[in-house]
């Protein structure tokens, strides 16, 4: 063994002798020390230079319920007056017509690309299921696949025919 592991052992045992046959008797001789009384804060006014040590008084808390009104505003609040100046009156009949739906955004997950006879095919996951896609390939007969020309794909959703792009990466 070296110098160093023998210096370390012998400090191990020096400490272990040390806890086991020391003198374990407290060093007050067995008094106790009892709590010496504080003095009470007058009930006068602090001055300027007692504020930072002044007492701070603790509030209750109050409950969320009984700060916060829930019934639901008939009009949003105005933050910065009214806003009747800068809106037009809608007419009654653009009201009553009906939002067109939007577009679902695409659900696929994209795994990969490969180029082979001179056309990109690619590779695409919803949930557990994959499909290997061209152009002209319809998917699930909601989705049709117009272009592949990375970085993109364009595919075209057929309930609305609308079309969309999903980002495949530089070709490589």
């Amino acid at each position: 063994m070296n110098r160093r592991t023998l210096l370390m052992i012998g400090s191990v045992v020096l400490s272990a002798g040390v806890a086991i046959f020391g003198d374990r008797t407290p060093n007050n001789g067995g008094a106790t020390v009892e709590a010496a009384p504080r003095a009470v804060p007058s009930a006068a006014p602090a001055r300027p230079t007692d504020r930072k040590h002044a007492a701070v008084p603790i509030l209750a808390l109050v409950p969320r319920r009984e700060l916060i009104d829930h019934a639901p505003p008939s009009e949003p609040p105005a933050l910065f007056g009214t806003r009747a100046l800068f809106e037009k009156q809608a007419a009654p009949a653009e009201a009553a017509a009906p939002a067109a739906p939007a577009t679902p955004p695409l659900p696929f997950t994209y795994l990969g690309k490969k180029f082979e006879n001179g056309k990109w095919e690619i590779f695409l996951a919803i949930g557990e299921r994959t499909y290997f896609v061209r152009e002209g390939s319809v998917i699930d007969g909601t989705y049709v696949v117009n272009a592949i020309k990375p970085p993109s794909m364009i595919l075209t959703f057929l309930p609305q025919k609308e079309m969309q792009t999903l980002t495949i990466g530089a070709e490589q």
